[in-house]
């Protein structure tokens, strides 16, 4: 696997760090492969690249590709394309959008890793995006999303076909002040068994050097769990950010991470730290990637 990936990771920096041509075209993303020091150790890729047009009118189209991958043969894709319509009442995407929840995310990952980002992801969300990625398919749902100066809202429905006829509906409401963002956001599934929920509510201060955030979430399945999420982050020079978090969870074990992470002005980048849970053993993860 290594000797596939890694050749493709570096291949991407004969690309610009974004395109764009007069008809509105556009791309970005990220590719990253890791490996991470958990039981016998193993190696991840992830990617998450996406294209969008708009043609200064009416229409316009969003596709993106998200994927983590284990050299276990596990993987976890989800496949997103919607057409967009652009009115007076907000911007309204149809097919398969992705979540909102998602693609108005204010909190940072969770560490460095992206397979311990979502592993964590069930206490933090976004639901939507966690379950369809055992869903053997595009998702189809519709977001609505609008903003009025500083405020920017939006609803969603999304529709699993993964046997069970998953439905969820979320709603994200952001509102920024100078360097900081206010935010709180809700998903419901109504599912085969049982119907649970996820509601979230934090903030996040965007500094010249430092990141600061928390968010508090509420998993209610059968039970209710409380989560508190603290991140910070500081910038040692402009091409080296150390980050801290910690996942505070009611009646199970905490998560704390330390990591690094070091930027080329190629987009190439180099990052790295360690997981603790309470009773666990430490996870380390090291990897590299490229952000175009």
């Amino acid at each position: 696997m290594t000797r596939i990936l890694l050749p493709a990771i570096l291949a991407l920096t004969a690309l610009p760090a974004a395109a764009q041509d007069g008809n509105g075209l556009s791309f970005g993303g990220e590719v990253k492969l890791e490996y991470l020091d958990a039981d016998s150790g193993f190696w991840a890729f992830d990617g998450d690249v996406g294209m969008s047009w708009r043609s200064g009118g009416l229409l316009g189209f969003d596709a993106a590709l998200d994927t983590t991958y284990l050299d276990s043969g596990d993987d976890f894709t989800n496949l997103w394309a919607a057409l967009v319509l652009s009115t007076g009442a907000g911007e309204f995407s149809v097919g398969a959008p992705r979540p909102l929840v998602e693609t108005m995310r204010v909190m940072p990952r969770f560490s460095t890793s992206r397979v311990l980002d979502l592993e964590t992801g069930f206490l933090r969300g976004p639901i939507t995006s966690i379950a369809s990625g055992n869903d053997n398919g595009v998702t189809p749902g519709v977001t609505w999303k609008q903003t009025q100066g500083n405020l920017t809202f939006g609803a969603g429905y999304h529709h699993l076909n993964d046997g069970g006829n998953t439905d969820i509906v979320e709603g994200i409401m952001r509102y920024e002040s100078g360097a900081t963002t206010f935010f709180i956001s809700g998903e419901y599934a109504n599912a085969p068994g049982t119907n649970f929920s996820l509601m979230q509510i934090g903030a996040f201060h965007d500094a010249d050097r430092y990141d600061l955030g928390a968010a508090l979430a509420q998993l209610d399945t059968s039970d209710k769990t409380n989560s508190l999420r603290l991140y910070g982050s500081f910038d040692v020079m402009p091409s080296l950010t150390l980050r801290g978090d910690a996942l505070l969870v009611q009646d199970a074990s905490d998560i704390y991470s330390l990591s690094a992470t070091y930027s080329m002005s190629n987009g190439l980048f180099v990052e790295g730290g360690g997981t603790k849970a309470n009773g666990s053993d430490e996870i380390y993860d090291i990897g590299v990637g490229y952000k175009f």
